[in-house]
């Protein structure tokens, strides 16, 4: 089926949901959403602002998202991607779903969905998919969910979308910058039967497309798993998430597989794996504290380089990537609060396709201020710098070929809005 059709049958679906009549007395489906307007500015002669910038590569005012989201919640005390939750365990099975509409500057294409919709051609601000699944709980054990279509990756402590938490900041930690943002595939969760005094425990188990791909760039499946631990007073979290398959591309379509590229002239599979651990506590009502640390590897291939690539794309060697990065927010009242983040990370031989080998060092501050409770206004800056042989700030993207400059300060003002719409 094409991809024309896939996106008209789930627009039909979304309308026809919508004209329909709810049953009487419940909220059978959600409508809501948000809007978010960013600036940001360096403070170099460059109009680059990547990769401290992340999804933004332009200085200047940016539209980043409009959302629509249309949900159909399920009862249940586990999610995938998310972890167990406190509660009685619900007694009935119960299904539902979600497709997500974005418009904006902030891409995070699927490969075989959004690059095949002719309306983004030549677009900087593009037309996205990027959640599209049917969700659903069974009261097996002490309870199971699954998820089954197109949805945010669950490793790593940020996602694609602008929720607080897990994302409080405008900018990106590099962690982020160097997973995957999501997957096409099916994933359930199952709470583990451990006793109650230990906590709660949970098992994740998916099999997907690669990264961000609904067409694979190979023959075989990835493989997801996380093992997620909440106290029993749910202040702390601890979360191991991991992702492995080959992930090879094919030579002169690298499309599939960014940022990372490797070619084997014999077609073998060259693996790729990614882990990453997050330590989340709650120190009072106030104040959050949270650890991330990754750790990546690329297998390389044997190609230097193709016709649509020069050398020093593909990547040839074994290469690896790891970081930690140091969250705290401090929530002053309802309506405001503090946050800061401090991180570093190393790219030991350039894996990624825009920056060059070496280590990353970035500290953030913002304010978080809600003047109506569903309108957030967020002024942020950002310092990085950089340790290497290369300049991945300021001149042009791609970094590594046309950077200037090895350190950079960035800032930027963003509003956002969070809307429910009436069915």
């Amino acid at each position: 089926m094409k991809i024309q059709s896939v996106s008209a049958l789930l627009l039909l679906s979304v309308t026809t949901l919508l004209s329909g009549t709810l049953p009487a007395g419940e909220e059978w489906m959600t409508l809501r959403g948000r809007a978010q307007l960013g600036g940001i500015v360096n403070d170099n002669h460059s109009d680059n602002v990547f990769p401290s910038g992340f999804l933004s590569f332009d200085e200047g005012i940016n539209l980043n998202r409009i959302d629509l989201i249309a949900e159909k919640r399920i009862v249940t005390n586990i999610k995938p991607r998310i972890g167990p939750f406190p509660g009685a365990k619900p007694a009935q099975a119960d299904w539902g779903f979600r497709a997500d509409l974005r418009y904006g500057t902030d891409a995070a294409v699927t490969y075989g969905v959004d690059d095949a919709l002719k309306i983004n051609e030549d677009q900087d601000r593009l037309w996205l998919l990027p959640q599209w699944y049917l969700q659903a709980y069974l009261p097996w054990g002490r309870g199971a969910a699954f998820v089954l279509g197109s949805w945010f990756t669950p490793l790593g402590k940020e996602i694609g979308a602008p929720v607080d938490p897990p994302t409080p900041f405008y900018t990106h930690a590099y962690a982020f910058v160097y997973q995957p943002v999501k997957h096409v595939g099916v994933m359930g969760a199952f709470i583990l039967p451990f006793a109650p005094e230990t906590g709660l425990w949970s098992l994740g188990l998916g099999v997907v497309q690669g990264w961000n791909n609904l067409r694979d760039n190979n023959a075989n499946k990835t493989l997801l798993f996380d093992l997620r631990w909440r106290s029993r007073d749910f202040r702390t979290w601890i979360d191991l998430e991991n992702i492995v398959g080959n992930e090879q591309s094919e030579q002169g379509i690298t499309d599939q597989t960014r940022p990372f590229n490797a070619v084997s002239s014999g077609g073998d599979g060259l693996i790729r794996s990614m882990h990453s651990l997050t330590l989340r506590h709650q120190l009072d009502r106030h104040r959050d504290v949270t650890l991330n640390a990754v750790y990546g590897y690329q297998e390389g291939g044997d190609l230097v380089a193709d016709a649509n690539n020069p050398p020093g794309f593909l990547i040839v060697e074994d290469s690896r990537w790891y970081g930690l990065n140091l969250n705290y927010i401090h929530k002053i009242r309802d309506d405001l609060q503090w946050g800061c983040r401090a991180e570093w990370f190393r790219d030991e031989n350039g894996a990624h396709a825009l920056l060059p080998a070496g280590d990353y060092y970035g500290v953030t501050a913002n304010l978080a201020w809600w003047p109506h409770k569903r309108l957030r206004l967020r002024p942020e800056v950002r310092y990085d710098w950089y340790s290497g042989s290369g300049r991945p700030f300021g001149g042009s993207v791609p970094a590594i070929y046309f950077g200037e400059e090895s350190e950079q300060w960035v800032f930027s003002l963003d509003l956002t809005w969070f809307f429910d719409l009436p069915i």
